[in-house]
């Protein structure tokens, strides 16, 4: 849903959304890394996983550490929160093209 008032309506100015699917497949991504990303979200050990891999970093929320071990990607069109491997869900744009937009290519 491209309508910013539905997002606005339900998410106050600084807070993140919840993170989708619903983009469809990113092409740049196999169905093992998409499988992989998805499962590491819900993971049990997840706190254990950051904290071995960032190991100065003081408290942090789960919307932070899911984006530093690069299992979730905001669009930057539209703020959407994506898992890796997969399209944003409003905009349907691939994380590669974002990036590529943003650096002026």
């Amino acid at each position: 849903m491209s309508d910013r008032t539905y997002r606005e309506a339900f998410l106050s100015g600084g807070q993140l959304g919840p993170w989708t699917v619903c983009g469809g497949p990113d092409p740049d991504f196999d169905d093992i890394e998409r499988e992989v990303h998805t499962a590491l979200l819900t993971d049990y050990n997840l706190l254990t996983c950051f904290r071995r891999r960032f190991p100065t970093r003081g408290h942090v929320h789960y919307d932070e550490m899911v984006r530093l071990l690069d299992f979730v990607w905001d669009c930057p069109h539209d703020g959407t929160a994506n898992v890796v491997g997969y399209r944003c869900g409003t905009c349907g744009s691939t994380r590669a093209s974002t990036s590529r937009r943003g650096s002026g290519a």
